[in-house]
């Protein structure tokens, strides 16, 4: 035993505290997570960086009062006592299992698959340029950090930048760094002011159909996306939700959809509308190209494929995006109630306490108001 463990055992036996079992402070790996992760780390050749050979040699099950120190005086201290390194106390150490704990977060949360690879993308990406990794453990000064942070604010747009603060944070907490309380994300906001009219989205439609008339836009492929692109601009539906909707799960006779908590960005069940000009248009899609109807309308590749570089649609200020917020654009041009439309584009009501607990409304109440504002709305003829 070593000399801290025993000082601590004591302690504990002497208060006459629980020694057996699973302590606070630890716990095992999570089931199916993944293997150390690989670090892409460039080393200094002038550094070393070594954790002591005693603490490779004593795994956590056998300690179990390593939760009373990680309470008592704090991981990081505990970790920074097993550094061979000069100045010890300034390194920052985070393990796998800080790691395999913020995924859990995530994972309990529910997120969507693409939101969790945005925060792996993340997590590497800082692993990989700020920290060195031994034996599992990644180990970084405040200087690191601060260089870090100074390439993703210069090299990288406003909203990655603050996705990189707030993830790292909740790392930190995790780790008990004290430095996530030092983070601020920055106040401006990268704003999309793009204003989309009928006009702009009839433009669109003439510019494909141009296109498939030189052959650049097969009929399929044209049919699909203007389909898909009227349905989120009448439905305000996000690209996200569109893709994760099977076709055989629009409800064309009666111009709904039903997104259920898997489907929507912010885990709230909701129902959308479609116009009947999209209703005909779907209606024609099914019917002459037979699309495989436990697929969704269009993915968010496909749609996103034509404005690339060197495709057709590269220069349109339009982007599959637009198309909601177009919905939410035309909705106040013509007057339509706010609160009915934060209801059908799924904005989060928590902070809204009318829509919380006093509008509410049947599926058929929402679908007139929404024929109100919407019922007349063309984009083909």
């Amino acid at each position: 035993m070593t000399k801290l463990f025993e000082e601590v055992l004591e302690e504990r036996l002497k208060s006459g505290a629980r020694v057996n079992g699973s302590p606070a402070g630890i716990r095992t790996p999570v089931a199916g997570s993944k293997a150390r992760r690989k670090s892409l780390y460039s080393s200094n050749e002038g550094l070393t960086w070594l954790i002591s050979e005693e603490a490779m040699k004593m795994p956590q099950q056998a300690f179990p009062a390593i939760g009373h120190v990680f309470h008592s005086s704090g991981k990081q201290d505990y970790y920074r006592r097993l550094l061979q390194v000069q100045n010890p106390n300034q390194y920052y150490i985070i393990t796998e299992e800080d790691i395999n704990r913020l995924f859990l977060e995530f994972e309990a949360k529910g997120v969507t698959h693409s939101h969790k690879r945005s925060v792996e993308y993340i997590i590497t990406m800082f692993l990989k340029e700020a920290t060195k990794e031994n034996h599992g453990r990644y180990i970084f000064t405040m200087k690191d950090l601060k260089e870090y942070l100074t390439l993703i604010r210069q090299s990288y747009s406003p909203s990655f930048y603050r996705k990189n603060i707030t993830y790292l944070k909740k790392l930190f907490r995790i780790a008990q760094i004290d430095l996530a309380e030092s983070l601020k994300a920055p106040t401006e906001l990268n704003v999309d002011l793009t204003i989309v009219t009928v006009d702009d989205i009839k433009s669109l439609i003439q510019l494909v159909d141009s296109l498939h008339l030189s052959n650049r836009f097969e009929d399929w492929k044209r049919d699909q996306f203007i389909t898909a692109m009227l349905l989120m601009a009448v439905s305000g539906m996000r690209v996200s939700e569109l893709e994760r909707v099977p076709l055989k799960e629009i409800d064309i006779e009666n111009r709904r959809i039903r997104l259920n908590t898997h489907q929507t960005k912010t885990r709230q069940a909701r129902v959308v509308f479609f116009t009947s000009e999209v209703q005909e248009l779907l209606e024609d899609y099914i019917r002459t190209h037979r699309p495989n109807v436990n697929l969704p309308l269009a993915t968010i590749a496909q749609l996103q494929r034509p404005f690339r570089k060197k495709s057709p649609l590269r220069n349109q200020k339009l982007r599959p995006k637009h198309m909601r917020k177009f919905f939410a654009q035309e909705w106040d041009r013509r007057n339509g109630n706010a609160t009915i439309k934060k209801m059908l584009m799924g904005h989060s009501i928590r902070y809204d306490i009318n829509a919380l607990h006093y509008s509410h409304h049947t599926v058929d109440e929402l679908q007139d108001a929404y024929n109100k504002i919407f019922g007349n709305l063309r984009f083909l003829r």
